[in-house]
């Protein structure tokens, strides 16, 4: 009886000196992400920004033609690369006054809705760039 004690012993202090390195190993192979909260960062809608001018403006449709499309420095890492002519799905209650053909406009955009296929976009918002 007295033996099956010092195996039971002997058992439980091995598993925690195991168990020490192994907690120590998992926790540094853990998430990487150290910012924020989570519903901050999913609560964001204009994931992406674009830059580009304004070819036309459709009113009737609610689109925007906006040709020499690129990313915006804050949506990419590197030198820009021009993604050609988009149309852009104006958001409800744009000032479609407020663009003009020729004119350099930011588009942020739900990236949800980024159509590489089709180059079609919905604007959460646009401004023009100064």
């Amino acid at each position: 009886m007295f033996k099956n004690k010092n195996v039971f012993l002997f058992g439980s202090v091995v598993l925690v000196v195991l168990a020490i390195p192994l907690v120590s190993l998992l926790s540094r192979t853990g998430s990487p992400s150290t910012s924020g909260d989570v519903r901050a960062r999913a609560g964001v809608a204009a994931a992406l920004q674009l830059n580009g001018t304004v070819n036309s403006v459709d009113e009737a449709k609610g689109t925007l033609v906006v040709d020499n499309v690129y990313l915006a420095d804050e949506s990419r890492s590197g030198e820009a690369k021009g993604m050609g002519a988009w149309i852009v799905t104006a958001p409800a209650g744009f000032n479609f006054a407020s663009v003009a053909p020729g004119q350099r406009i930011l588009v942020s955009i739900d990236s949800k809705t980024f159509l590489a296929e089709t180059h079609t976009v919905t604007a959460v918002s646009i401004d023009p760039v100064k």
